[in-house]
């Protein structure tokens, strides 16, 4: 099987997929889709953090769940 680098990674940091879309997702019904750049930049992430310490991090501003979320290239999906 040949290896898609298309596809952003979870250890791949943000500063390398900052282009790419966070999608947010949690039971409650909240849902966010951001670039990934512009949602760490607001928040103040540091833009070394992986993209997995960075979903394992995020917490619902409604009900304080842990919510559902991924990163894709497009605003839609993969």
């Amino acid at each position: 099987m040949a290896a898609n680098y298309n596809r952003p990674k979870p250890i791949d940091p943000i500063w390398y997929r900052q282009g790419c879309y966070l999608r947010i997702q949690c039971a409650c019904g909240r849902r966010i889709v951001a670039p990934l750049g512009d949602f760490a930049r607001s928040r103040r992430i540091p833009f070394d953090i992986r993209i997995y310490e960075l979903i394992a991090r995020l917490r619902c501003s409604q009900c304080s769940r842990k919510p559902y979320a991924d990163v894709s290239r497009s605003r839609s999906g993969n």
